[in-house]
């Protein structure tokens, strides 16, 4: 795997299994990333690790799907070529909007709405 995507809980299972540390993942792949919840998130490369800020939702209705919603922001990011921060942060985002409905898949937005709620956020945009 090129990126591993786990919460807290499944990173310390990880490395039980496996044996290996945190460390000893860093090293195989290019990104692992643990989700912390209301904490944000870390991502952790090779070269640098990152302490990723939470985004913050307006009310909690139902986090079923938060971690797939966190994942499709983490995946937009890699794909449009983002640094390390801003996916993050998308992922964060992506997490808090979905936080916000009830289901898994009952949100609907725009880039432009997503990249509205972005900026009111972390005080930047994002570019197309």
């Amino acid at each position: 795997a090129d990126y591993v995507t786990v919460n807290d809980y499944e990173s310390n299972l990880l490395q039980e299994r496996t044996g290996w540390s945190e460390a000893d993942i860093v090293k195989r792949v290019k990104a692992y990333i643990t989700t912390r919840g209301p904490k944000g998130a870390v991502i952790h490369t090779p070269e640098k690790t990152y302490d990723i800020p939470p985004a913050h939702e307006r009310r909690v209705v139902d986090p079923t799907g938060c971690g797939d919603a966190f994942r499709a922001g983490l995946i937009y990011g890699i794909e449009k070529g983002y640094d390390w921060l801003t996916i993050g942060r998308m992922g964060n985002l992506m997490g808090a909007l979905k936080v916000e409905h009830p289901g898994t898949q009952n949100q609907r937005f725009t880039f432009d709405e997503f990249n509205e709620q972005f900026k009111q956020q972390f005080g930047y945009a994002l570019t197309a």
